[in-house]
């Protein structure tokens, strides 16, 4: 049986596609890696408070980190500068608008002119050496294109530099060009954007507070000067309290862990300072044997009254099972029937060298914790 003359045209245009079709995942991989290598080197600063001598030097070495990866890309055709560059600022997520443009335009007009004047060497790092073109045997160096004196936040930024030779440099004093007012005017554009973006970012993220409104700062100021006051008294023996609960299980939401919430109330008249240690234990699905599946401990510094919650996750629940599952020297057929348990917690409140509180959820766990109790497995448990 013959082949239809159309099928055998459409097979080997196929054909002929699939082996002219560039290597669009090859590309995709080399130019997301040299992208990621720029990224670092992109990092925004703030805007500058007042002229810090030693910024020039430093974001000469960014640029110049920055300029060599372009210049080895454009030598092993690779991604072209730009693209790469882009990218790069993509991955970042941190450039808004006018610095995005300014920074990217700075780093790719400093590779351009590097390039043409022939300012790397044979294994494509910089020298600052004219090689190619007018002023073969000269040098050139990097300056701010607004001067640092005429517009002190934009001293520490990236978008502000550039490569010029040395016959071109700025004299001292000179006036801005038409052009550089101009480019003046952007970069006043660019700091009010982060200035902008800054108290944004205050505004939608602000300093987190206890539940009396104090930030961490605050808080550690009021029970030091409490402390102070309250003298060989805070060295009693505390009342403390402890309260602790599942709220989370194995799920999409809590990225399949567990999820505990431990509450510790100083029921004091004074204040004090404890260490919390909170365990979290599973069992094993054949020998029902214990082990530890979180533990945290934690100094927690309380007025009196005050309480605080401590958070812990276990790790995700088939992180526990191979372990758990060697532990009962299951068969094939039993690791396929097995399944992860969790047992439930423990919780003890540490004042100088005694227990002054603990708790466990239920009668057994308890006694985990009761320092009267004799032989408490709790110190001896494997960790899976």
């Amino acid at each position: 049986m013959k082949t239809p003359p159309s099928f055998a045209r459409s097979a080997c245009l196929a054909l002929a596609l699939l082996v002219a079709s560039p290597p669009t995942e090859a590309a995709d991989s080399k130019i997301n890696q040299t992208a990621q290598a720029l990224e670092k080197w992109l990092a925004p600063n703030p805007a500058a408070k007042k002229v810090d001598p030693g910024d020039p030097a430093k974001l000469r070495t960014r640029m110049i980190a920055l300029i060599e990866k372009l210049e080895s890309s454009s030598r092993t055709n690779g991604p072209g500068p730009d693209s790469i560059l882009s990218k790069a600022i993509d991955l970042r997520g941190d450039l808004a608008g006018v610095e995005r443009l300014l920074t990217h335009n700075a780093v790719l007009d400093a590779w351009g002119e590097a390039n043409a004047r022939g300012l790397f060497n044979k294994i494509g790092k910089f020298t600052g050496d004219i090689t190619k073109g007018r002023g073969i045997g000269q040098s050139c160096h990097f300056e701010f294109i607004v001067p640092a004196e005429t517009y002190p936040p934009a001293s520490n930024q990236l978008a502000n530099l550039r490569v010029v030779p040395e016959e071109a440099k700025r004299v001292a004093d000179a006036p801005l060009s038409p052009r550089e007012l101009s480019y003046h005017q952007e970069l006043i554009e660019m700091i009010a954007e982060k200035d902008r973006s800054a108290e944004l970012a205050a505004f939608e993220n602000p300093t987190p507070t206890n539940a009396l409104g104090f930030t961490e700062k605050e808080a550690l100021a009021r029970w030091e000067e409490a402390m102070s006051a309250a003298g060989e008294t805070a060295k009693k023996k505390p009342n403390i309290r402890l309260e602790c609960r599942v709220d989370g299980t194995p799920s999409h939401v809590t990225q399949q862990r567990w999820r505990t919430e431990t509450k510790v109330l100083n029921f004091s008249a004074f204040p004090t300072e404890v260490i919390v240690e909170i365990h979290l234990l599973g069992y094993t699905d054949k020998k029902h044997d214990y082990y530890l599946m979180a533990k945290k401990s934690e100094t927690v510094k309380l007025l009196p009254n005050e309480s605080r919650m401590i958070e812990l996750f276990t790790k995700a629940e088939g992180a526990y099972k191979k372990a758990a599952d060697t532990h009962d020297e299951l068969s094939k057929a039993e690791i396929a029937e097995s399944r992860v348990r969790y047992r439930g917690f423990v919780v003890i409140a540490k004042h100088g060298d005694g227990i002054v509180s603990f708790i466990g959820s239920d009668q057994r766990l308890l006694d985990f914790g009761n320092p009267a109790a004799e032989d408490s497995p709790l110190g001896s448990l494997p960790a899976f």
